[in-house]
C-alpha cells in the first residue's frame, strides 16, 4: 500500500460525519448506571451486591462514524487526519468500558479510588501510552487492519483531607493539556482539531496531584515518565529515567459562566544530546446567555537546538461556537488555524507518525 498516494487535498476535503455515543450522563449518572448497562435491568453489574459493596461503577460508550472524501483516496485514508481518518467507509472507533471507583472528598476523611479503561476500535493507536510508537504492551493484544484494543488509563486516586483536599494520581491518565479529549463524550465534535492530534499530549504515566486553592482556582502539578518526548503519551515500559513536568491552574465562576484553563508541560527528549521541550496551551470558556457558549484555544510548543538538531515549534488558535437548541439538540461550529512550521509533529498517515510530515 502506498500510504502517500492516497493523501487527500485539505481545500477538498469534506467529512461528514455521524457520531453515537452513549454515556454516563444526566440521571443516569446519578444512579450510578451507564446507558450500555441499565438496558440489561437486573443483570445490570452496578445493581450487584458487589459493586455497591466495593462502590465500583462500570460504564461505557460506543462511537462510531462515517467521513466522505470527494478525493476518494485508494487506501480509504483521510489524509492527516486522525480519529476520523477512514475515508468513504463506516468506522467504530470507540467501544469503551471503564470500571471506577470514585474517592469520598469529605473533608477530613482519607479515600482512595481508581480507574481502568479498555478501548476496542480504530481509535485504540490513539488512546494507548505510546511511549515507544508499536511497542506498548496492549500494542500486541489485537491488531487487525485498523482496528486493535487499549488501556488507556490505569490509574489509582487518593484523597488526602489536607486544607481544601489533595487529590494525588498514580499511574497512566489522560493529560490535562487542551480542550478536547480521547473520550468520545467529552468533545462535540466527531473529528479533532489538528492542535489536539498533532500538538499535544495525550496521555501521561507519573503522579498528578491536584489542589483547590479556594472555591475558584486548582492548581495541578506533577511528574510524568516512560517517554522519549518530554513525558508525552508515556508508559511505565521505557524511558523511566526521562522525567518531566506536566501542570497547570485552574479558574471557573458558576456566576460569570466563565472557565480558564492555563497548562503545560516541560521537559527533555531522548536525544544525544537531549533537546529541552516545551508546551503551553490555554483555554477560555464563557458562557453568552442561557444557550451559547463560546470556546476560544492557544497553544505553543517549542524544541531546542542541539548539536545536529535544529529547533522547532508548532502553534494554533481554535474557535468554537456551541448553540443548545434544546436539552438534547446542540448546533456547533470550530474554526481552526495550526501551524507546524519545521515539520516536526504533523506526520503523514497519523497512525504511522514516524514517517516524514
Amino acid at each position: 500500500m502506498n500510504i502517500q498516494r492516497g493523501t487527500a487535498k485539505l481545500p477538498r476535503l469534506l467529512l461528514v460525519s455521524l457520531a453515537l455515543a452513549a454515556s454516563q450522563t444526566g440521571e443516569a449518572a446519578d444512579t450510578g448506571e451507564g446507558y450500555l448497562f441499565s438496558r440489561l435491568g437486573e443483570r445490570d453489574p452496578n445493581r450487584s451486591s458487589y459493586f455497591n459493596a466495593g462502590d465500583l461503577h462500570l460504564g461505557g460508550w460506543l462511537n462510531a462514524g462515517f467521513s466522505i472524501n470527494p478525493d476518494r483516496p485508494a487506501d480509504n485514508f483521510n489524509g492527516p487526519v486522525g480519529f476520523s481518518d477512514r475515508a468513504n467507509e463506516l468506522q467504530l472507533n470507540q467501544l469503551y468500558l471503564y470500571l471506577e471507583r470514585v474517592t469520598d472528598a469529605s473533608p477530613d476523611t482519607w479515600s482512595w479510588g481508581g480507574r481502568l479503561d479498555f478501548v476496542f476500535g480504530s481509535d485504540a493507536f490513539y488512546t494507548r501510552s505510546m511511549g515507544d510508537i508499536g511497542d506498548h504492551w496492549d500494542a500486541h493484544l489485537l491488531h487487525q487492519r485498523i482496528y486493535g484494543i487499549a488501556f488507556p488509563q490505569a490509574y489509582l486516586d487518593i484523597f488526602a483531607p489536607i486544607g481544601t483536599g489533595l487529590h494525588v494520581k498514580l499511574g497512566e491518565f489522560y493529560t490535562l493539556v487542551g480542550n478536547e479529549s480521547v473520550m468520545a463524550p467529552d468533545n462535540f465534535f466527531y473529528s479533532r482539531s489538528y492542535a489536539m492530534q498533532f500538538g499535544e499530549p495525550f496521555s501521561h504515566t507519573g503522579v498528578l496531584a491536584a489542589y483547590a486553592l479556594n472555591r475558584n482556582l486548582e492548581l495541578t502539578a506533577g511528574a510524568v515518565t516512560g517517554s522519549p518526548f518530554a513525558g508525552w503519551d508515556g508508559s511505565f515500559e521505557h524511558h523511566l529515567e526521562n522525567w518531566g513536568f506536566a501542570g497547570g491552574l485552574n479558574f471557573a465562576s458558576a456566576q460569570t459562566g466563565t472557565t480558564l484553563a492555563v497548562t503545560g508541560t516541560h521537559g527533555s527528549s531522548s536525544d544525544t544530546p537531549a533537546r529541552d521541550v516545551n508546551l503551553y496551551s490555554i483555554v477560555a470558556k464563557q458562557n453568552v446567555g442561557e444557550q451559547w457558549q463560546l470556546t476560544l484555544q492557544h497553544d505553543y510548543g517549542w524544541m531546542s537546538a542541539a548539536a545536529e538538531h535544529a529547533g522547532a515549534e508548532w502553534y494554533g488558535v481554535i474557535g468554537y461556537l456551541n448553540l443548545e437548541l434544546n436539552p438534547e439538540w446542540s448546533a456547533g461550529l470550530r474554526l481552526e488555524w495550526f501551524r507546524d512550521d519545521d515539520g516536526a509533529r504533523v506526520g503523514s498517515p497519523a497512525r504511522f507518525p514516524a514517517n516524514p510530515g
